[in-house]
């Protein structure tokens, strides 16, 4: 609710199209930063008191939000939410990690990205409420930040700190070293995870604006974000279990080519019909890419860099995700709304050449080595 609810109080605070994706890309600033920062505070207190302490600035920033006017100050908050987010999941990851049993992690976290889109999915039909005063709906969202402490504080077992592998430091020569191999061993890292932080980026931050800009109602707006993102967990399953079987690059080929199909067609056909069917689709679709990519890179990953590996990952997502919203704005300033989808589909067509350049190095090196 929180994350659509923000370009639409933009929107209706007559800022331009521009101005929404800066204050948007603000957001995943504050990602990176709050990864800097969570994993020494983690250390520190503990996975359920970072929980507690950023559910509570979570709840203040919401407020905020509501009585801010300024964009300075609106972007300001926007970064700040950011580091506070990050803070969320990460103290959840990581007491998941340091708690559950490898041969059950991936059924582990397979519920928990599900549960995740559910949650987020189902979240969108909440714009419905309180829509005569946006002071209103932040104020739930608030209330409902708030409500996520008390089962931390309440259950017994978590307030026990977790020790999580995944958050030890790193000898800074690792990093250096792991970009280095990774980009040698898996050219589709780098790439992939930009463009793909473009992709998902552009759809949070920007499609609100979109439906606003092209005539939808607010409940319309909410239904169609509540079922686009609650669809998006259906195919996260099968497409797992397909990729175990086929070159985890060739279905990222895929998977791009038909994302940037769809797009064009959303490009060219403005009816309420193909927008429904076709954004659904594309959503199926894309929402697959970044664990498509992850996947393939932790393949072909040294066990000892693993660590490094994903937080690295991670900054690429985000500093995909932190320009995607600006670049997203800036098209659909200059040919109108329609230019997010012009934004998507170059985004999807590079995803696409950089797999194809990936399997046709894999095939050269095959040819070479034997």
């Amino acid at each position: 609710m929180f994350q659509t609810l923000i370009p639409l109080r933009l929107i209706q605070s007559d800022y331009s199209t521009l101005v929404v994706g800066l204050i948007q890309s603000c957001y995943y600033a504050g990602y990176i930063l709050g990864a800097v920062i969570n994993r020494r505070l983690i250390d520190r207190i503990g996975q359920h008191r970072t929980f507690v302490a950023f559910s509570a600035a979570a709840s203040i920033l919401a407020l905020a939000f509501g009585a801010a006017h300024s964009p300075w100050t609106l972007g300001f908050i926007r970064l700040l939410t950011g580091v506070a987010f990050m803070g969320l999941y990460t103290s959840i990851e990581s007491w998941l990690n340091g708690t559950v049993e490898n041969n059950k992690r991936g059924q582990v976290f397979g519920l928990y990205a599900a549960l995740g889109y559910l949650a987020i999915g189902s979240g969108q039909f909440l714009l419905n409420v309180g829509v005569d005063s946006a002071t209103q709906q932040f104020s739930i969202a608030a209330a409902l930040f708030a409500a996520a402490v008390m089962p931390v504080t309440l259950m017994e077992g978590w307030p026990v700190k977790v020790r999580d592998d995944n958050l030890d430091r790193v000898p800074r020569q690792a990093w250096r070293e792991s970009l280095r191999d990774m980009t040698t061993a898996t050219p589709l890292a780098v790439p992939g995870c930009i463009l793909a932080g473009f992709i998902y980026s552009s759809f949070y931050s920007m499609m609100p604006v979109y439906l606003e800009r092209t005539g939808f109602s607010n409940h319309d707006l909410a239904t169609f974000m509540g079922v686009a993102l609650i669809g998006a967990l259906l195919p996260q399953f099968p497409m797992g279990r397909l990729s175990d079987r086929i070159d985890r690059r060739r279905l990222v080929y895929w998977t791009a080519v038909i994302s940037a199909a769809l797009s064009i067609v959303l490009i060219c056909f403005d009816m309420l019909e193909v927008t429904w069917c076709a954004m659904l689709a594309y959503v199926a679709v894309t929402f697959t890419q970044y664990g498509l990519v992850v996947s393939h890179v932790q393949d072909r990953t040294e066990a000892h860099l693993r660590v490094a590996v994903s937080v690295m990952l991670l900054v690429l997502f985000s500093l995909g995700g932190m320009t995607g919203p600006t670049l997203a704005s800036t098209m659909m300033t200059l040919v109108g709304p329609r230019g997010l989808f012009v934004f998507n589909a170059i985004s999807c067509t590079l995803l696409a050449l950089s797999a194809r350049h990936a399997l046709l190095l894999a095939a050269r090196n095959a040819v070479a080595s034997s």
